[in-house]
């Protein structure tokens, strides 16, 4: 395990937080194209006399709905992107530097 004294930081604990947040991103991208597909049509509804009514609040619902899923995708991916460069940034801190020039022999 990775981990910054200095910045009590779980390195591979953040990569791996980043990885999670990517998969969720990927996942809430899979029901955004679900609910916009091919899914529930007027025609579903029948010949009832509420169902162009029915299915057009369905239909604004569901919309709606993947609106708000898109914009938790994007959050999610760009979650995990800076997730993913504070993981590989802060690995390289002056201590890890210092701790690497103190084993080769430096001060």
């Amino acid at each position: 395990m990775a981990r910054d004294e200095t910045m009590d930081m779980d390195h591979d604990g953040v990569a791996s937080v980043a990885s999670d947040m990517n998969e969720l991103a990927l996942t809430l991208q899979e029901v955004q194209r679900y609910a916009l597909g091919d899914g529930i049509k007027a025609e579903h509804f029948g010949s009832i006399l509420s169902g162009p009514g029915a299915f057009a609040s369905l239909d604004a619902g569901v919309r709606g709905l993947a609106e708000s899923i898109g914009k938790a995708q994007q959050f999610c991916a760009q979650a995990s992107q800076l997730l993913t460069t504070s993981s590989k940034a802060t690995k390289n801190t002056d201590v890890d530097n210092a701790w690497g020039i103190t084993k080769a022999g430096g001060e």
